[in-house]
């Protein structure tokens, strides 16, 4: 923290106070020589302070914004392509260029909204993975082939030489859940509305909830989705269990068992209302 110029002053006649040499400078005045002085120095000390903090900002600008091909770095690029605009030399790098082009054209051609890198080794080679998807109508989808395409040219001209990379998007993986849920029947029906009107499906909103809060190409956590269910307004003595949880992204549809956590291939889950079974059970809750 940079200290005021006061400070600094202080600091320069507590120094002073430590010369017996220097005793008869003790004018009280403002105007005195010596707190003129003083002034003049501590302020000359505050503007150095500032420079510093300047030039301190600067490098760590220059420093975040360096070339470090870590994952976050592909990362980081994979959400500033800007499909249908040109890249362009500048220095020692290629960039895009805003000019020529409205803010809405250039949010229009982030067509990126979620990514995520991951290593892969396959057959002794270590592969970069970038798993990318959109938005339609505000939900995560699969990239249409021909961004898919201009995604994987783009990184073929920024990529460190050498660097293995695959650019991989598909529709979000399905998910199958079986959930045995007790109610308050003071809160909630049988079917699991509530009777005061406000939500008529407050269990499968907080499953739904769950999954689009996912931080992309995260973990899905059976035990982290129970607690959430469990802390639900009508869940009677928080008992709420998942029976059963499994998931799919094969064709044909292989499901698979997840026992506590599993990372979705496509990056995203989503759950359809045939997959979705919620046993609901009245059960009084007990202070």
């Amino acid at each position: 923290m940079t200290p005021t110029v006061e400070e600094i002053k202080s600091q320069i006649l507590a120094k002073k106070a430590e010369y017996e040499s220097l005793n008869g400078l003790d004018s009280t005045s403002k105007t005195a020589s010596f707190n003129l002085w003083a002034y003049i120095v501590a302020f000359v000390i505050y503007v150095q302070y500032q420079f510093f903090a300047i030039f301190q900002t600067e490098v760590d600008e220059q420093l975040a914004n360096q070339k470090i091909f870590r994952n976050l770095w592909y990362r980081k690029k994979a959400l500033e392509y800007r499909h249908g605009h040109p890249l362009v030399e500048f220095k020692d790098d290629l960039i895009y260029e805003d000019e020529g082009y409205t803010e809405q054209e250039i949010e229009e051609a982030l067509v990126v909204k979620r990514a995520a890198v991951i290593e892969l080794e396959i057959t002794g080679q270590t592969f970069l993975f970038v798993k990318c998807a959109t938005e339609v109508n505000g939900e995560l989808a699969k990239l249409p082939d021909a961004q898919k395409e201009g995604i994987a040219d783009y990184f073929k001209r920024i990529k460190t030489g050498g660097t293995k990379l695959v650019v991989f998007s598909d529709v979000p993986d399905a998910l199958r859940l079986t959930i045995d849920f007790f109610y308050d029947p003071l809160v909630l029906t049988e079917t699991g509305t509530r009777i005061d009107g406000t939500d008529n499906t407050p269990v499968q909103n907080a499953v739904r909830n769950y999954l689009k809060n996912l931080r992309f190409n995260g973990e899905f956590s059976v035990s982290e989705l129970e607690d959430i269910l469990q802390g639900l307004s009508g869940c009677s003595n928080r008992e709420a269990y998942i029976a059963n949880a499994e998931s799919n992204y094969q064709t044909p549809v292989n499901w698979q068992v997840i026992d506590n956590t599993i990372v979705a291939n496509s990056g995203y889950m989503e759950i359809t209302e045939a997959n979705l079974t919620i046993n609901f059970t009245p059960k009084t809750v007990i202070n």
